[in-house]
This record gives structure tokens, sequence and C-alpha cells, in this order.
């Protein structure tokens, strides 16, 4: 259970801006830039921040009852009918990457389906690891840095085995079928996936070696902290997330699109200018991105940008 520190207060940075998703490291910006890219894009179109183009930063070490006890869905859903609000009740476009698409997806099956309806006209889901990924076991088990230069396992393994968001993450087994599973209850939270009645585009990246299996050595879980597995074996996916959980996005309803982007991975596809092309004409109302069903109004309307990121910074008090 996570507890926080007294004195140590953790909230979300610059909610509703895009200071809490244009970069991972607020120190270091150019390290991990994540939706930098993707903004300038839609600022180029013409899009504004906190007129048209919002940010939804999250702790992204909760599972999603995490972050409704604590009022984040709240705040989303009271950001959202602003956005719709002041941009002539055009619905929004939900952006989210990796995790954080499972967070839209939890929030949406709670509203009522009128409430969806009438405020979000599209889900964009990119990089979204709908049925789990196995390296997220390797993460609570011995700890994963991610592939991030001069960062220790040991020293992420400790959050990462006691964050809810591990087990959240971990494979549906259904998708795994007769390999070695663990069947946490936090797992049912969106699985399996709850149908939308929206236009779903589920985007993400392929042809790059993922995580599929691993071999510890049973004498290494007598330490404290077990080293890396002393045997990998790969499969399909963009890098962390694998193949048949990206695809399984393909279950969310019948109006599902999924796009591939050939040699993208799970970080770099946000970097990717064939992910913010794809991205930006979707927003902007490029008509292969719009529910023919819609009306002409909804077609052509601007888009939230609901980017549901997993970044949380702490203040002393």
């Amino acid at each position: 259970m996570m507890r926080t520190l007294a004195g140590v207060e953790i909230r979300a940075r610059d909610f509703g801006g895009l200071g809490g998703i244009d970069t991972l490291v607020p120190g270091l910006p150019s390290l991990m830039p994540m939706y930098r890219g993707l903004t300038k894009a839609l600022k180029h179109e013409g899009y504004q921040e906190r007129r048209d183009l919002f940010g939804a930063p999250y702790d992204f070490r909760m599972a999603a009852d995490g972050l409704e006890q604590t009022g984040y869905y709240a705040d989303l859903k009271q950001l959202i009918e602003h956005a719709v609000e002041i941009n002539s009740s055009r619905l929004a476009t939900l952006v989210a990457h990796s995790q954080g698409a499972l967070v839209a997806l939890y929030f949406m099956a709670k509203q009522p389906s009128e409430w969806v309806r009438t405020h979000v006209g599209s889900f964009i889901a990119i990089s979204a690891p709908w049925a789990g990924a196995v390296s997220t076991l390797k993460g609570s088990i011995s700890g994963d840095n991610f592939d991030i230069p001069l960062v220790p396992h040991a020293l992420l393994r400790p959050i990462q085995a006691t964050a809810p968001s591990g087990p959240w993450l971990f494979p549906a087994t259904d998708q795994w079928q007769d390999k070695a599973a663990v069947y946490p209850k936090v797992r049912s939270l969106v699985w399996p996936l709850p149908r939308l009645d929206i236009p779903v585009h589920c985007l993400y990246g392929t042809g790059t070696d993922t995580d599929e299996g691993y071999v510890y050595d049973v004498d290494c879980f007598s330490e404290s902290v077990p080293p890396p597995p002393k045997a990998v074996s790969k499969g399909l996916g963009d890098g962390t997330v694998n193949l048949c959980s990206l695809k399984a996005g393909a279950g969310l309803g019948d109006n599902v699109r999924l796009k591939a982007f050939e040699g993208a991975s799970h970080m770099g596809i946000l970097q990717d200018r064939r992910l913010i092309g794809e991205v930006a004409r979707l927003v902007t109302g490029g008509a292969a991105g719009r529910s023919r069903a819609r009306t002409e109004s909804s077609m052509t309307q601007r888009g939230l940008w609901g980017h549901l990121q997993q970044l949380a910074r702490a203040k002393a008090s």
C-alpha cells in the first residue's frame, strides 16, 4: 500500500495545461519529450493551450480505482465539460498513451452513455496495453529501468513492486492462453474490455522485439531485491507491450480502427512523424477520422487534447 510521507504533497503537474504532458522529466525535457511533438503539431493547426488544447496528467503509480478515490475522474469530467462548453458544444477528442488509455477507458465506462455521447466525439489510444504486458511482471519482481541509461533496476523495483498500477497491467490470462499467468483482482477493472459507442482509433508500433517470458533462478528470490532474469524470451510487439495486447482494442466496439506503425517503439512512437501526422489529421477532423454516422457539425469540430499521461511530482509543504 502506498503512503504519502508527512510534509510531502503529491499532485499532478499543470492539470489542464500542457506542462504536465510535454515531458516525463521536467528538469531534462530532451531526455523524454513525450507529447511535445504532438502538441506542437496541433498548435500549428491553430489549437491554443487551455482553449481547445488540454492536458490531464495523473499519478501513474495508481490503478484506476485509486485514481477515482483521489478525485481525479471528477476533475477530468469537469475539464471535459468545460472544454466542450467554451468551444460551442463541440465534442471532445480524448487522446491517451499507454496506461493512460486504460485510465480513459475506465473513466468513460463509468459515465452514463448519454454523457459520453454528448461530450466525447472520439477516442485515440496510442500504444495501449489493453490486455496488459508481460514486461510489468519483471518490474514487480526485479525492477525495470525501461532502458533509461544510468538508472539501475534496483532503484525502481521498490516503487514498481508496491504500486497498484503494476498488477493492473499484468497480462490478461485469456490472451496468453495456456501460458503461466497471475490473477490479480485489480486486473478486472477494464477487462474484459467494456464497449464504447464512439469511434475508437488504436494506434501502435510493431516490429520491435518485446519481452514475452522470463527465467529466474529459484535462489534469487531469497534476496531483498532479486537480480534481473537470467533469460528473456522475445516476441512481437512495440518493445514494451505485446502485439496481442495492442490488437485487443478491436474488442472495444463496432467502430474501432487499428493502425500499426512499423518500427515505432512504445515510447518512440510519440515522436514518430507518421504518428504525429495521423493524430493531427484525426483531431482536426480528417474525413477518415470521423464516424460517417455523425452530423456535419461534429465531423468538423475541434477536439480536446485529453492526454492522460503518467506524470506527477512531489512538492514539500
